[in-house]
Protein backbone atom coordinates (compact mmCIF):
# COMPACT_ATOMS: atom_id res chain seq x y z
CA UNK A 1 0.00 0.00 0.00
CA UNK A 2 1.42 3.03 -0.99
CA UNK A 3 2.23 6.16 1.44
CA UNK A 4 -0.59 8.29 -0.44
CA UNK A 5 -2.92 5.64 -0.21
CA UNK A 6 -2.19 5.09 3.91
CA UNK A 7 -2.00 9.11 4.54
CA UNK A 8 -5.49 9.62 2.31
CA UNK A 9 -7.09 6.59 4.42
CA UNK A 10 -6.05 7.62 7.49
CA UNK A 11 -7.15 11.68 6.92
CA UNK A 12 -10.75 9.86 5.74
CA UNK A 13 -11.22 7.76 8.75
CA UNK A 14 -10.26 11.33 10.91
CA UNK A 15 -13.01 12.81 9.00
CA UNK A 16 -15.12 9.94 9.74
CA UNK A 17 -14.46 10.43 13.69
CA UNK A 18 -14.74 13.97 13.95
CA UNK A 19 -18.12 14.04 12.02
CA UNK A 20 -19.86 11.44 14.15
CA UNK A 21 -18.33 13.51 17.51
CA UNK A 22 -19.55 16.53 15.85
CA UNK A 23 -22.99 14.98 15.56
CA UNK A 24 -22.96 13.42 18.66
CA UNK A 25 -21.81 16.69 20.15
CA UNK A 26 -24.21 19.24 18.27
CA UNK A 27 -26.96 17.02 17.34
CA UNK A 28 -27.97 15.74 20.07
CA UNK A 29 -30.96 12.19 20.05
CA UNK A 30 -33.73 14.77 21.75
CA UNK A 31 -34.21 16.73 18.46
CA UNK A 32 -34.88 14.18 16.28
CA UNK A 33 -38.53 12.85 16.31
CA UNK A 34 -37.85 9.38 16.28
CA UNK A 35 -35.70 7.83 19.09
CA UNK A 36 -32.36 6.85 17.78
CA UNK A 37 -32.61 8.26 15.09
CA UNK A 38 -29.33 10.10 13.39
CA UNK A 39 -28.63 11.51 10.48
CA UNK A 40 -25.21 9.77 10.57
CA UNK A 41 -22.72 12.21 8.79
CA UNK A 42 -19.50 9.48 9.56
CA UNK A 43 -21.27 7.54 6.40
CA UNK A 44 -20.26 10.29 4.21
CA UNK A 45 -16.60 9.25 4.62
CA UNK A 46 -17.58 5.34 4.37
CA UNK A 47 -19.43 5.82 1.16
CA UNK A 48 -16.50 7.37 0.00
CA UNK A 49 -14.19 4.59 0.77
CA UNK A 50 -16.65 1.92 -0.41
CA UNK A 51 -16.69 3.72 -3.99
CA UNK A 52 -13.28 4.48 -3.62
CA UNK A 53 -11.31 1.50 -2.49
CA UNK A 54 -13.47 -1.87 -1.66
CA UNK A 55 -15.74 -3.29 1.07
CA UNK A 56 -12.76 -5.28 3.33
CA UNK A 57 -11.36 -1.55 3.68
CA UNK A 58 -14.62 0.59 4.02
CA UNK A 59 -15.46 -2.40 6.80
CA UNK A 60 -12.32 -2.36 8.83
CA UNK A 61 -12.17 0.97 8.87
CA UNK A 62 -15.32 1.83 9.66
CA UNK A 63 -15.10 -0.62 12.62
CA UNK A 64 -11.58 1.23 13.54
CA UNK A 65 -13.89 4.14 13.93
CA UNK A 66 -16.49 2.41 16.35
CA UNK A 67 -13.50 0.61 18.23
CA UNK A 68 -12.04 4.62 18.84
CA UNK A 69 -15.12 6.51 19.30
CA UNK A 70 -16.05 3.77 21.48
CA UNK A 71 -13.07 3.85 23.79
CA UNK A 72 -13.54 7.57 23.77
CA UNK A 73 -16.95 7.84 24.88
CA UNK A 74 -16.98 5.00 27.14
CA UNK A 75 -19.95 2.74 24.78
CA UNK A 76 -16.95 0.49 24.07
CA UNK A 77 -18.52 -2.09 27.34
CA UNK A 78 -22.27 -1.11 26.38
CA UNK A 79 -25.00 -2.30 24.36
CA UNK A 80 -24.41 0.36 22.05
CA UNK A 81 -21.01 -0.75 20.45
CA UNK A 82 -23.13 -3.97 19.07
CA UNK A 83 -25.54 -1.60 17.68
CA UNK A 84 -22.97 0.01 16.06
CA UNK A 85 -20.81 -2.66 14.81
CA UNK A 86 -24.18 -4.30 13.34
CA UNK A 87 -25.38 -1.18 11.70
CA UNK A 88 -22.16 0.16 10.37
CA UNK A 89 -21.57 -3.39 8.82
CA UNK A 90 -25.09 -4.13 7.32
CA UNK A 91 -24.65 -0.76 6.04
CA UNK A 92 -21.50 -1.40 3.91
CA UNK A 93 -22.84 -4.69 2.99
CA UNK A 94 -26.30 -3.51 1.37
CA UNK A 95 -24.51 -0.52 -0.41
CA UNK A 96 -21.82 -3.10 -1.92
CA UNK A 97 -24.25 -5.31 -3.32
CA UNK A 98 -26.59 -2.50 -4.09
CA UNK A 99 -23.64 -0.94 -6.19
CA UNK A 100 -22.79 -4.66 -7.96
CA UNK A 101 -26.25 -5.50 -9.11
CA UNK A 102 -26.58 -1.73 -10.25
CA UNK A 103 -24.18 -0.29 -10.67
CA UNK A 104 -24.47 3.12 -11.61
CA UNK A 105 -28.25 2.88 -12.42
CA UNK A 106 -28.82 4.62 -8.55
CA UNK A 107 -27.48 7.69 -7.87
CA UNK A 108 -25.01 8.56 -4.68
CA UNK A 109 -27.68 9.61 -2.50
CA UNK A 110 -30.00 6.22 -3.87
CA UNK A 111 -26.98 4.33 -2.29
CA UNK A 112 -26.82 6.15 0.66
CA UNK A 113 -31.09 5.94 1.45
CA UNK A 114 -29.75 2.25 1.00
CA UNK A 115 -27.36 2.28 3.69
CA UNK A 116 -29.32 4.16 5.78
CA UNK A 117 -32.17 1.61 6.16
CA UNK A 118 -29.28 -0.66 6.54
CA UNK A 119 -27.82 0.75 9.36
CA UNK A 120 -31.53 0.85 10.88
CA UNK A 121 -31.87 -2.66 10.24
CA UNK A 122 -28.40 -3.89 11.56
CA UNK A 123 -29.30 -2.55 15.04
CA UNK A 124 -32.47 -4.23 14.93
CA UNK A 125 -31.06 -7.17 13.61
CA UNK A 126 -28.04 -7.07 16.80
CA UNK A 127 -31.46 -6.81 18.90
CA UNK A 128 -32.89 -9.59 18.25
CA UNK A 129 -29.59 -11.48 19.03
CA UNK A 130 -29.63 -9.97 21.83
CA UNK A 131 -32.44 -10.21 23.74
CA UNK A 132 -31.69 -10.24 27.84
CA UNK A 133 -29.93 -6.94 26.80
CA UNK A 134 -32.99 -5.07 26.00
CA UNK A 135 -35.92 -6.93 27.50
CA UNK A 136 -38.82 -4.34 25.24
CA UNK A 137 -37.83 -5.78 22.64
CA UNK A 138 -41.12 -5.70 21.01
CA UNK A 139 -41.89 -2.05 21.41
CA UNK A 140 -38.67 -1.58 19.52
CA UNK A 141 -40.46 -2.45 16.40
CA UNK A 142 -42.75 -0.14 16.86
CA UNK A 143 -39.86 2.49 16.20
CA UNK A 144 -38.83 0.49 12.94
CA UNK A 145 -41.31 2.27 10.66
CA UNK A 146 -40.04 5.42 11.84
CA UNK A 147 -36.62 4.76 11.65
CA UNK A 148 -36.79 3.71 7.91
CA UNK A 149 -38.78 6.93 7.19
CA UNK A 150 -35.88 8.84 8.68
CA UNK A 151 -33.12 6.58 6.55
CA UNK A 152 -34.65 8.37 3.70
CA UNK A 153 -33.92 12.52 4.46
CA UNK A 154 -30.45 11.28 6.43
CA UNK A 155 -29.58 8.97 3.66
CA UNK A 156 -30.75 11.87 1.19
CA UNK A 157 -28.26 14.73 3.20
CA UNK A 158 -24.95 12.33 3.58
CA UNK A 159 -25.32 10.75 -0.42
CA UNK A 160 -25.86 14.67 -1.59
CA UNK A 161 -22.76 15.82 0.49
CA UNK A 162 -21.00 12.73 -1.40
CA UNK A 163 -22.14 13.62 -4.59
CA UNK A 164 -20.60 17.16 -4.01
CA UNK A 165 -17.09 16.27 -2.53
CA UNK A 166 -16.21 12.99 -4.69
CA UNK A 167 -15.24 14.10 -7.48
CA UNK A 168 -12.24 16.21 -5.47
CA UNK A 169 -11.45 13.02 -3.53
CA UNK A 170 -11.75 11.27 -6.40
CA UNK A 171 -9.12 13.12 -8.21
CA UNK A 172 -6.61 12.82 -5.36
CA UNK A 173 -6.65 8.87 -5.20
CA UNK A 174 -6.05 8.41 -8.53
CA UNK A 175 -2.97 10.44 -8.27
CA UNK A 176 -1.98 8.47 -5.41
Amino acid sequence: MSTKKIVLLSALMALGIVLNAMENLFLPWSILPIPGARIGLANIVFLMILILENLKTALILSIVRILILGTLTGILATPVFPLSIGGAVLSLLLMKITRLVLGDKLSLIGLSIIGAIGHNLGQLLVLTMLPGLFPGLSALYILLPGLLLMAIPAGMITGWVVERILPTIAREWRNR
